[in-house]
């Protein structure tokens, strides 16, 4: 990617627009947002950058990315699906709980004007709450009988909302609704949020991991750039390669660094036949040899080879990842960083392209993460709730948000267009969530939001060496296996 924006067709933006992607990207969400922990946001258009300080006029919701007019228009072209859920006879209220930024704000205000137009008995309130938060305050009002109608998760949270009775299943209301299709959601998608053979969210974003890397670092070391036939192995190999310089203007040979977070089973071990937990999470087993062996090579490649951040320097960059501080040279992230990378300003922008990720002697794996919105238990007006739910997370609404990568197939090509991307990035997107995407191995239970707090003073010593990795898998191993009685 010669020119980040680019990829965005300035050349249809006017100034104003440009600006505010410009701002936007100075605010946007670090890289190494999903699948690292709870405490860190989904990414993807349902969790770019922070929340403006910015009123919303209700009355004219609009942004320099999404001014009024345009976004009117497009909600007008597109097909809004149908129900036989009837329509309330009086007016109601539907509350949507969301998380912050201008995208969401904007847009689902955006969305709730011109809803009213289709829906007039049904007025939208949106509840915005920090990620940080979200899932707290959320569990708390359960126990006290106040939630709103509509509510987003991460699918880090959903089983616990689940099992926790915060949401209602869906199915009774997809029985009465004709047109909606579930295959049009892929598997991974909708795996979040089943239990017991119920559905109870429908995914806004669901996205593969893919191999990002810096063009201009691997020109200035004269290293051929990653393809569909590189090995976990031959990253290695090429990461020690690529590290240059020193302090602020260190280049790193890859990141993340592998910790015992939700996706670490399906982004790192997979490959080389090892797991985190047992695929039922009732079993820790990363201290096995497939799993040890893998992660003590990386442990290696930070500690010997300095060939990735350490903690200090992880502080030093203020916990934005490296990669899109043009320090980086190979990066696993998901599919929704190419819109934090296309919209960085215009003198943090670089040369960047994706791959594949790697294979392994087991194969080739990525997990596939995102979030969904369901109906709350508490919900007064649970037909209102689903008219509502099933706009949002139709093919209509899924266009209309923009969502990146969608939940639903049926827009997925059509919002990464939108972004005019390459059609190689595109196909590679499009392949790795197809051809081996997988939630497999992705920790989703309810004892998973624990699991990260547990082990990561852990990891850090196995990190700054003052713990080996035997000591530091057998720590984790003590600490994690008694709070996996709660995933049930």
């Amino acid at each position: 990617m010669n020119n980040p924006l680019r990829g965005l067709d300035t050349a249809g933006l006017n100034r104003r627009q440009i600006l505010s992607l410009a701002a936007m990207a100075a605010a946007a969400v670090p890289l190494s947002a999903c699948g690292s922990g709870p405490r860190t946001r989904q990414a993807g258009p349902t969790s770019s950058a922070s929340s403006s300080s910015e009123v919303i006029n209700p009355d004219r919701p609009e942004s320099a990315l999404f001014p009024y007019d345009e976004a009117e228009k497009l909600f007008d072209s597109l097909p809004w699906p149908t129900t036989k859920v009837p329509e309330p006879t009086s007016k109601v209220t539907v509350t949507v709980a969301i998380i912050p930024g201008q995208r969401h704000e904007v847009r689902h205000a955006q969305f709730a004007k011109f809803f009213k137009k289709r829906h007039p008995n049904i007025e939208i309130k949106v509840e915005v709450t920090p990620f940080d938060d979200f899932r707290t305050k959320y569990l708390t009002g359960a126990a006290s009988g106040v939630l709103p109608d509509v509510m987003y998760s991460q699918f880090q949270w959903g089983q616990s909302f689940i099992k926790n009775n915060l949401y209602l299943p869906l199915d009774d209301f997809i029985a009465e609704t004709p047109d909606f299709n579930r295959a049009d959601f892929s598997k991974a998608a909708l795996s979040y949020w089943e239990r017991d053979g119920k559905l109870y969210a429908l995914g806004t974003d669901s996205a593969p991991k893919l191999l990002f890397y810096n063009k201009g670092i691997f020109e200035k070391a004269g290293a051929k750039v990653p393809d569909a036939s590189w090995t976990w192995d031959k990253l290695m190999e090429a990461a020690r390669g690529l590290v240059s310089g020193t302090g602020a203007q260190k280049i790193f040979g890859f990141t993340p660094v592998p910790k015992p977070t939700s996706d670490l089973t399906a982004t790192f071990l997979l490959a080389f036949g090892g797991r985190y937990l047992t695929a039922d999470e009732r079993k820790c087993v990363i201290e096995e040899p497939a799993s040890r062996d893998v992660l003590k090579r990386w442990m290696d490649l930070l500690i010997k080879d300095k060939a990735m951040p350490d903690l200090a320097e992880t502080q030093a960059t203020a916990k934005v990842e490296p990669f899109t501080l043009n320090r980086g040279a190979l990066y696993v992230g998901g599919a929704w960083n190419i819109v934090t990378l296309l919209t960085l300003p215009a003198e943090q922008q670089f040369d960047w392209s994706l791959t594949h990720v790697p294979s392994g002697p087991e194969g080739r794996f990525t997990p596939v993460l995102g979030s969904a919105f369901g109906i709350t238990s508490k919900t007064r007006n649970p037909e209102a709730a689903w008219i509502v739910l099933n706009s949002l997370r139709s093919y209509a609404g899924h266009r209309f948000f923009l969502d990146t990568p969608p939940s639903r197939l049926s827009a997925f090509e059509e919002n990464l267009q939108a972004l005019k991307l390459d059609k190689a990035v595109i196909d590679t997107t499009k392949e790795s969530l197809h051809k081996y995407g997988t939630s497999d191995g992705v920790l989703r239970l309810p004892a998973t939001p624990k699991l990260e707090d547990l082990t990561k003073p852990i990891w850090e010593r196995v990190m700054s060496g003052s713990l080996s990795v035997d000591e530091g898998l057998k720590q984790v191993t003590e600490r994690v296996t008694p709070m996996l009685a709660e995933n049930v």
